[in-house]
């Protein structure tokens, strides 16, 4: 264990590190310190161990909202639905973790090895992680300005993204019956009215809640919510 909020080597190549890649120099280093911590490498600040979950939690916020911002300006004629699934690409676990494998952000986690065989979920919780420490140390414009501008252009061909098909409820679907779960998508509520309404689903596994999702379409909020199921499923996948 380490100690976070402390001047430390970690600490000081961590600021290059991100300079170099991303071209800024973090203001609150302790905020991107906390980023790369894994919880299997809980770091100890004030007496309280801590990991980089509560980041994770406000990254995916934040890149949610950035990219949905992105597709609603750059796809004007495309409807909800068809943006909630392209959305779905994008911050899909599988291209975060190819994301930063490529900005080699991967090498700056802070992770126990036996957690990294078999189950790369790691380094896309890392880069929301990230983003959650950019948005309180920097602010949304910042954020989204340092995803379009400088990860979108160099990193991800956004228009082949989209074009692939990625459709997590059949994914989801099939692993549960390969895997002998039962499986539901439950309503738990409709927010707003008309234009407006929004639909919240939860992907129920063996009656346990695993993901939810909301959007303006029944299917985009299923396609959410099995997103972030399939997303903790891999997550919970025992090291080979």
């Amino acid at each position: 264990m380490f100690f976070l909020g402390k001047k430390n080597k970690y600490a000081s190549n961590l600021r290059k590190s991100i300079k170099n890649i991303f071209g800024f120099m973090p203001g609150n280093i302790f905020l991107y310190e906390l980023a790369f911590v894994h919880k299997s490498a809980r770091a100890e600040m004030d007496g309280h161990e801590v990991s980089n979950e509560r980041l994770e939690y406000l990254g995916d916020a934040v890149l949610d909202l950035i990219v949905a911002e992105y597709l609603f300006k750059k796809y004007p004629l495309v409807d909800e639905g068809e943006l909630t699934e392209m959305r779905a690409k994008i911050v899909s676990r599988k291209t975060l973790n190819r994301l930063s494998e490529n900005l080699g952000i991967d090498g700056l986690i802070q992770i126990k090895k036996a957690y990294t065989n078999g189950n790369k979920s790691y380094k896309g919780n890392a880069l929301e992680a990230f983003f959650g420490a950019v948005f309180l140390d920097k602010g949304y414009l910042f954020a989204k300005k340092l995803l379009v501008e400088k990860i979108f252009s160099r990193h991800i061909d956004v228009d082949h993204l989209l074009q692939t098909e990625i459709n997590f409820k059949s994914k989801l679907i099939e692993w549960c019956q390969k895997e002998k779960h039962d499986l539901d998508f439950e309503q738990i509520d409709i927010i707003g009215t008309g234009r407006r309404k929004q639909y919240f689903i939860e992907a129920r596994i063996d009656n346990e809640c695993m993901g939810r999702g909301i959007d303006f379409s029944i299917k985009g909020a299923e396609q959410v919510a099995a997103e972030k199921a399939m997303s903790k499923i891999l997550a919970m996948q025992p090291s080979e």
